[in-house]
This record gives C-alpha cells, sequence and structure tokens, in this order.
C-alpha cells in the first residue's frame, strides 16, 4: 500500500493507491519510432516504490520507497544490479534528485511530526549528513523540483491552485511564474529551459520556461486524458504515459504516437518514468 503524500489547507490528506513496481527497459531510437525490450523489476517488492531519477553521470537510478510507516532512498547501480538503501530515517523522502554539483541529492522530506514538506539535500558521499535548501514553513509545501545546472530552481508549490515557483542563486524567495501546473518538472539542456505542465480551462500544455528572462512559452498540447507525467531524451524527444501505454511526441506531424512495449512487461497502469541515453525506467502498478 503506497501513501501518496499531497498535502491541502495545512492537513495532510493519504491517498492510498496500489503498490508500484520499477522496471528498467532498454530503449533505441529506430527509423519509426523506437524499440523497446529486456525489462527488469529493479525494485522487486511489494508496496511502494517510485519516483524513480538517474544518476547523470554514474550507473545508479534513485528512487522512493516505502518501508515500514515510512519512505526512504533507495539506488539501483544497473551496471553491478545491487540495490541499496541510501536514506533511514523517521520522516519520508521523496522524489531524489541529483544536485548540480553532484555532490548531493536533494529531495522532499515529508516531517512525521506534523507533516511539512521541506527541500533537503542529503550528502552523496555521508547520507547521513542533509541541510534544508527550502522550509515549508516560509515558502509553502514543495511537492516536486528540477534544477538547472547554474542553480536555478523550480518547484511544485502545493496550494489553491498548485503553482509552479522559481529559486534563483539559493534564494529562499520563489517567484510565482505558473498555476494549476502538473507534477512533471525538467530541465532541458537543448533549450535551456525548464519544462512543465499547465492546465488551461480544461485542456493541459507542456510549456517551457526561459530562467533567464522568465519568459514562458507553449511547446504543444499535452497528451490527453492523461496524468500528465512526462520525460525527455537526450535528443529532446517528449514521452509521456497514458493508462497502460508509452507515448512519445513527435514534432514533424505535430501529435502524439503510442510505442509499442515488450510482451513480458506487465499490463498494468503505467505512471512515472525517467530516460537517460539507452535506459528507460518505467514505475508500473502491481
Amino acid at each position: 500500500m503506497k501513501i501518496l503524500f499531497f498535502v491541502f489547507c495545512f492537513q495532510v490528506i493519504s491517498f492510498a493507491q496500489n503498490g508500484t513496481e520499477i522496471y528498467l527497459l532498454e530503449i533505441q531510437k529506430t527509423s519509426d519510432g523506437f524499440n523497446i525490450q529486456n525489462p527488469v523489476n529493479i525494485s522487486n517488492r511489494t508496496g511502494y516504490d517510485n519516483q524513480p531519477s538517474f544518476h547523470p553521470t554514474k550507473s545508479l537510478i534513485y528512487f522512493s520507497s516505502q518501508t515500514n510507516s515510512q519512505t526512504d532512498i533507495y539506488a539501483y547501480n544497473y551496471n553491478s544490479k545491487k540495490l541499496t538503501q541510501i536514506t533511514n530515517t523517521e520522516d519520508s523522502e521523496y522524489s531524489p534528485t541529483v544536485t548540480p554539483d553532484k555532490d548531493f541529492f536533494s529531495c522532499i522530506v515529508q516531517r512525521k511530526s506534523n507533516g511539512d514538506q521541506d527541500l533537503v539535500k542529503f550528502s552523496i558521499k555521508n547520507p547521513e549528513k542533509s541541510e534544508i535548501i527550502l522550509e515549508s514553513q516560509k515558502t509553502g509545501k514543495v511537492g516536486y523540483h528540477a534544477w538547472s545546472p547554474d542553480n536555478k530552481l523550480i518547484t511544485f508549490v502545493l496550494g489553491e491552485p498548485n503553482t509552479l515557483q522559481l529559486f534563483e542563486n539559493k534564494s529562499k524567495s520563489g517567484n510565482i511564474l505558473g498555476k494549476n501546473i502538473g507534477r512533471s518538472l525538467h530541465y532541458l539542456p537543448h533549450k535551456k529551459a525548464f519544462s512543465f505542465v499547465e492546465k488551461e480551462g480544461e485542456t493541459w500544455k507542456v510549456k517551457l520556461l526561459d530562467p533567464e528572462n522568465q519568459t514562458i512559452s507553449v511547446y504543444t498540447a499535452a497528451l490527453p486524458t492523461s496524468e500528465q507525467y512526462n520525460a525527455w531524451d537526450k535528443n529532446g524527444i517528449l514521452f509521456g504515459t497514458k493508462n497502460e501505454g508509452l507515448y512519445f511526441f513527435e514534432e514533424k506531424t505535430n501529435s502524439w504516437k503510442e510505442l509499442t512495449l515488450p510482451p513480458n512487461l506487465p499490463k498494468n497502469k503505467i505512471s512515472r518514468l525517467a530516460i537517460k541515453n539507452q535506459y528507460l525506467v518505467l514505475v508500473i502498478n502491481e
């Protein structure tokens, strides 16, 4: 049983959902799409395993996993096939993301004592050492985040509505640049911009934020009737999940195209995803 940690109106509301597993696959570009094969269950346990992210230079996948009543961060080495527990605290850690200096990983820490959701960084060499980056009592409760190489930071701050906020150069005060946003936040080196999804009326748009001048442009219409989880590969191709399917966006046709998944991959609902070079990670319901 997994606990999703959205907080509204200063009250913690937990949503019980099915357990999830994390699968590592190989992905290769073809003339008309992508070839996806060789799925491996890297979490392989009952319960909540979610929010995977790749280390940018090492063969590691970080993710959040529920053990007992709280979640901790784990790392899977896809070369050695070794799984290691990284954090072991009384609080719950979510959304591990390697910081631009690669000395730390940042994550959302939900406090057991009061439900606050702070952004905290842990030393990769010694995870017992940590430091608060954003304190939710001052900035609002943080749900998700993403970094640029020069330490600019965007966050999904929970509220009515949920807002996109940009923090610059260790500033403790964010600029609100979007409202009614989704949970997928990314930095795109090829565009020197952050991507996010934002709801306009009844439709969702994938948008790009230039952090230098704080201008926002629409990239494309988001994948319809989905939960708006997406990721980008190194070539700037956008991927998204919907129900049991994986899709990618073709700029030349301005449309989403479904991909064929391996027959030995469980045909259950897919949510979060991450991509690095020839590797693809999918979160799939148990």
